[in-house]
């Protein structure tokens, strides 16, 4: 038995990929079907996900992801250099790998400087690094905050710093920057009808109105995007309106989409399936069939 779980595991081995939108927010704004570039790379052994767009330059795009190695079991962060015309990978490093999963590189700009505040569920804290020259230096950690936290993000959209987390799929959790301890606490916390309290980015301005990338988990984790127009009343009082919906249109990896950022007039997503796609949902359909079956008897 456990033979034929480590094959099913085997076949079954998530895969995420990422890619750039033609036309950048334009396009993700629109009413269009979205033309995605895929990142073109060799690997057969990783994926990357959870992408964050560091630089733009004209020839290349520098993003930070989560590099998941199916042989260490766990996500580390890492910098990719992408040529801008091709899609092809130029380069890539660890900007950051801990004795936890690291995952969602969250970047935060500041007086000229560039930090990365990833999620590290299992370290039980969400904390801050200062990029140098592409790598996070571990000696200038600054503790955010004193929770697990799911896929935060910082924003100061609204006039004021805030963090928006989440601990479970249907509470948004709003955090405020406390100057005393120089760290956020919790002060506000918003349920959700549906699982679409997730952050699935930053947040984004875009003609004059602020929108919220939401993970939609209805079904399953990172299911599709939903973009949420953001309205804020001055008073910590968000409303969150769903202005449209995004699903993967990739050719095989069609199972999820999870992540949307923009920066520089590009924007860049993930998408999630299976190594061996045919297999696994011939197999998901046949237990569906067994488990529909034993239920009539």
């Amino acid at each position: 038995m456990k033979h034929v779980k480590k094959i099913y595991e085997r076949i079954a081995r998530d895969r995420w990929e990422i890619g750039f939108v033609e036309g950048g927010l334009d396009a993700v704004m629109g009413q269009e079907p979205l033309k995605v570039n895929w990142l073109q790379h060799g690997f057969t052994d990783r994926w990357f996900a959870d992408p964050f767009i560091l630089k733009v330059t004209d020839n290349t795009i520098q993003v930070l992801v989560e590099e998941f190695e199916y042989q260490q079991k766990k996500g580390r962060i890492a910098l990719l250099e992408v040529d801008r015309l091709s899609f092809q990978l130029k380069s890539r490093h660890i900007a950051l790998e801990l004795d936890t999963h690291l995952s969602f590189p969250a970047i935060w700009r500041e007086n000229g400087k560039v930090f990365v505040y990833p999620e590290s569920w299992a370290s039980g804290a969400l904390c801050l690094y200062e990029l140098r020259n592409g790598y996070c230096d571990i000696n200038a950690k600054t503790v955010l905050c004193k929770e697990p936290m799911a896929d935060a993000i910082m924003t100061d959209c609204f006039g004021k710093r805030r963090l928006f987390s989440v601990t479970e799929n249907d509470k948004l959790r709003v955090y405020r920057f406390d100057e005393q301890s120089r760290r956020f606490v919790l002060f506000f916390v918003k349920p959700f009808s549906r699982a679409t309290a997730r952050n699935a980015g930053d947040f984004f301005e875009y003609r004059g109105e602020v929108y919220r990338p939401a993970q939609v988990c209805d079904d399953h984790y990172g299911q599709a995007i939903e973009i949420q127009k953001v309205v804020c009343d001055g008073d910590d009082n968000y409303c969150l309106v769903p202005y449209k919906t995004l699903y993967s249109n990739h050719e095989s990896l069609d199972y999820g989409m999870h992540t949307l950022n923009s920066y520089g007039e590009v924007a860049v997503v993930d998408v999630r399936g299976w190594n061996n796609a045919l297999a696994v949902k011939s197999i998901k359909a046949l237990r569906k069939l067994f488990d529909c079956h034993h239920s009539n008897l």
